[in-house]
């Protein structure tokens, strides 16, 4: 049994963490990019990744709402699989967050060198990151609520000029700048879907504070839901907004910033850094919350040492985790870069989305044959979601090439490592 945080998060504040996880960096770094690949029809790309990954995040409603404790993908692993192959992918969701926190602490700097030169040079990108990493990991410390308000407001503050940039951009498309709508074929669609997959990770998150979540069975899928629905229709109407406001959105590394400033004149260019710099900020705001409760978990389970399971004694929260997990994450934002991270973190999230979705069937059966009695929800159609989205994940994985595939499978193994080497080395029992 886990043992539980004060309840304070409600339905808002996950599904706040779960736009935040979602809407990071990838909304205003990645337009230009997917421009480059697919032209106009790059709109398409977050479309259909958004829809293949619907069906990951039915299979995460249904597997959460049979839990009430901390843990997320990698406590449905543990009740489905075991308790092996369960610390494997709670390993690998650690994993997952730490890179993409990394990754989106890296493009800070993209944005403020709008400002100032100075934050292009790669050592200010790292000082910049450490110093925002450092701000929320504090936040966090001393609460989760007070981590969960502030992950409210970074979540407005993104959300609302992403939408004024909508609103008031449309009347001023060209529809001209939509013609040839595929310039390049389709072939590049699997690429630009492979970069629109990094966008949309995130929502896989919302369960991971169950412990401290009020009505947790419903509020959480209802969370996964929302997030992940707003979150793709957002994307599609800020890339076909960006793409009918000007013709050299290819290429750019800020290009919300370039599309506002041709189509709505300068003063919304500076709007739209500044939204960046709150988006990418509040994801990692996020982050603080939800990733160190991955070593928490492991932690409380035995897998891990078990002073990473140490709850605050003032304020409630697992603070030797927090602080071990700010070191690992201040670690990959000096050594690795954004792309790096990026093409990591994509590849990495794979366990623990194929695994979620091979639990559900798994926990159904397992229930069933124990006569347990669950209020949660149950997906219909028998096992076609969660065998889509199974699919979903492998051709989304399967973009990225097969040489991340074996850093994933070495880090895998080194968390192996570690959970049968730290026994050897705690202090014995007096």
């Amino acid at each position: 049994m886990h043992s539980e945080g004060k309840r304070a998060l409600n339905l808002f504040d996950l599904s706040c963490i779960g736009i935040n996880a979602i809407v990071g960096s990838g909304v205003f770094l990645f337009p230009g990019l997917l421009v480059g690949f697919l032209g106009p029809a790059s709109i398409v790309s977050f479309g259909l990744t958004g829809l293949l990954l619907i069906s990951v995040g039915l299979c995460y409603a249904e597997a959460s709402s049979h839990f009430q404790q901390t843990g997320g993908s990698y406590l449905y692993a543990c009740e489905a699989f075991g308790p092996g192959v369960g610390y494997g992918i709670g390993w690998m969701s650690w994993i997952t967050q730490i890179f993409s926190g990394a990754a989106v602490a890296n493009g800070i700097a993209a944005y403020l060198g709008h400002f100032n030169p100075v934050f292009s040079g790669a050592w200010a990108a790292k000082i910049v990151a450490i110093c925002v990493l450092s701000a929320f990991y504090a936040v966090n410390y001393r609460g989760v609520k007070l981590g969960a308000w502030t992950s409210d407001f970074f979540t407005a503050a993104k959300l609302i000029p992403l939408g004024l940039f909508v609103i008031l951009g449309l009347p001023h498309i060209t529809a001209a700048f939509y013609h040839p709508f595929a310039p390049h074929g389709w072939k590049p669609l699997g690429q630009a879907c492979f970069l629109a997959y990094f966008a949309f990770q995130g929502f896989e998150s919302i369960p991971v504070p169950a412990g401290e979540t009020k009505n947790p069975e419903k509020n959480i899928p209802l969370a996964i839901i929302i997030s992940l629905s707003l979150a793709a229709l957002l994307y599609m109407a800020v890339q076909a907004t960006a793409v009918g406001l000007t013709a050299n959105l290819a290429g750019s590394t800020k290009p919300l910033a370039d599309a506002a400033g041709a189509g709505l004149g300068p003063i919304w260019a500076v709007i739209m850094v500044v939204a960046a710099l709150f988006s990418t900020a509040g994801y990692n705001a996020g982050s603080a919350i939800v990733t160190p409760r991955y070593l928490f978990s492991l932690a409380e389970d035995g897998h891990l040492p078990p002073s990473l399971a140490k709850l605050h004694s003032k304020f409630q929260t697992p603070y030797v985790a927090i602080l071990a997990n700010a070191a690992a994450v201040f670690t990959l934002t000096v050594f690795l870069n954004f792309n790096k991270l990026v093409d990591f973190s994509n590849i990495v999230v794979c366990a623990q989305y194929v695994s979620t979705c091979v639990a559900v069937p798994a926990l159904r059966l397992r229930r069933h044959h124990e006569h347990r009695v669950s209020k949660g929800w149950r997906l219909p159609g028998g096992l076609a979601i969660p065998v889509i989205g199974v699919a979903t994940t492998l051709w989304l994985g399967a973009q990225g090439g097969l040489q991340q595939v074996w850093w994933s499978l070495a880090i895998l193994g080194l968390g192996y490592a570690l959970k049968a080497l730290w026994p050897r080395f705690a202090p014995k029992p007096a």
